[in-house]
Formats: C-alpha cells, structure tokens, sequence
C-alpha cells in the first residue's frame, strides 16, 4: 500500500507536467568491472595484454537528449556510426551499449541503430516490460532529489573468447542481474541511459552486474532546439533476428580465427 501511494503521487507528478513541451540533454559516465570468470582458458601474457586494450571500454561518457514524447542515447564521442572498416572489433563487445539509441515513449518502441563487422543495422522491437519495485528511499544527485528501484532480469550470459570452445554454444546460459535505479520526478520523462525506463521520471543513476552509469550533468531546455530522430539508413530487423545474426556471425569469426592460427597466420585483429 505504501509502494502504491507512494507511485500514485509520482504518476500524477508526471502526467501533470508531461502536458509542457520541453526539452533536455543529460550526460552519463560509464564504468564496467572486469568479469573475474573472464579469460580463464587464455594464457596469462596474452590475458594481460588483452586488458590493457579493454581499459579504454571500461570507461565510456554518453549523452541522453529528450524530450516529452521521445530520446536519443549515445556514446559522446561517436555520434555517428555510418561506415566502419568491416574489421572485428573485439572490444567492441564488451561495451555496455552499442550504437545509437532511439525510444518513443507512446508507443513503447525502440530503434537500436549499430554496427555489426562495417553492416549497419536498425533493431526495431518494443521496450522490455519491466516491473520495478520502489522503496521510497531517496538521496540527492546535484540538484535532483532522486528515488531508488529495484528489478530482477535473467539475462544471457555472454562469454567472447577465442581458441577452444565447447560445441554446446547452441542454447546460452541465463543469469540472473540485480538492476538498481535512482530517478528523479523533477525531470517527468520516464527514460534513462540504455534501454533503461520505466520510471515516473528521468533515470540518473543505474547501477546493473558489473555496469554503473551515473548521471554528471543536465541542461533543461538548451538554446539551441533538438531534432531527436534517428536515421533510418540500415537493413531493419527485430531483437531476436539481430541477435541470431549477430550470433552466427561472431561463430564465423571464429572459425577464420581458428583457420588463421593453424596456419599460422595470427593476424587477426581485434581493434
């Protein structure tokens, strides 16, 4: 009864404001914790190797543009993904969010626009349903009074590493991942970084597995208006087509990798 009178005032809070047009740019700092299950099957040199080129993936800066009825997720420094060399970036998949980001609140709708080995492709699916628990805990991120939530989602548990597999790739295990959100009903739009949202109010803090994202900075209604769109250049396909191509294509990779180191090759590049 508390979480629903508690959520009852935020709601209100939000649909009474959502009525304003407005308009803002939030900016987040992401940090990802090595995985100590990673690289146990890699010799030693080569493992330390492989971590010093990941420390620049460790770190990301993203910005968030929104507005009442949409937003527009990025990395900073990438805002555009058009073109690519069609090398394997291994790095690439350990970063917490790939692409550019666009979500429609009205629809419930995402467009994930990324790139897979130089392809660009639009991933067009519905937002996840989510069912966050509130606590009524609050705490202060700037000048925003923040509140805490909680959710459960078992996820698939993904491993890149090279070298000998097991053939039982087929069927990914499943993780369970504890995600812990802080957001703000002075900002009523219920988006946040990544695929985050759901919330009456804009996420500033969502800390997920080894991944936390933290809010530094936000600009209400800038000077300069915003066009929050995404292009819609790219071969479209839902989440799960996606993930099977992106699948097979990793398998592909491999097996040049494989090919490559028999024959002594071992050029294969990962940045």
């Amino acid at each position: 009864m508390k979480n629903f009178t508690f959520l009852s005032l935020l709601i209100f809070s939000l649909t009474t404001m959502f009525a304003q047009n407005f308009q803002g740019k939030a900016f987040y700092k992401s940090k990802t914790k090595m995985d100590p299950n990673f690289g146990k099957n890699i010799p030693p040199e080569r493992k330390q190797r492989i971590i010093e080129r990941m420390k620049s993936n460790m770190e990301k800066n993203y910005e968030l543009d929104f507005s009442s009825t949409a937003s527009l997720f990025y990395e900073e420094e990438r805002l555009d993904i058009s073109g690519g060399n069609g090398r394997f970036n291994f790095m690439s998949f350990m970063n917490p969010f790939q692409g550019i980001l666009y979500k429609e609140f009205s629809t419930k709708t995402f467009i994930n626009r990324v790139e897979l080995f130089g392809k660009i492709f639009l991933i067009k699916d519905s937002l996840p349903e989510v069912k966050w628990m509130l606590s009524g805990e609050s705490k202060q991120i700037g000048n925003y009074t923040v509140y805490k939530a909680t959710m459960s989602r078992e996820v698939p548990q993904q491993i890149f590493q090279f070298g000998r597999q097991s053939d039982q790739e087929s069927k990914p295990k499943m993780k369970t991942v504890n995600i812990t959100a802080w957001f703000t009903p002075q900002i009523p739009v219920s988006t946040g970084p990544a695929k985050h949202g759901g919330l009456p109010g804009l996420i500033l803090e969502v800390n997920t597995d080894n991944t936390s994202m933290l809010c530094t900075k936000v600009v209400m209604n800038p000077k300069e208006k915003m066009k929050i769109k995404i292009s819609n250049k790219g071969t479209v396909v839902n989440a799960k087509e996606y993930n099977r191509i992106r699948t097979n294509k990793i398998k592909e990779m491999r097996e040049i990798y494989r090919r490559n180191r028999g024959q002594g090759g071992g050029r294969f590049r990962s940045q």
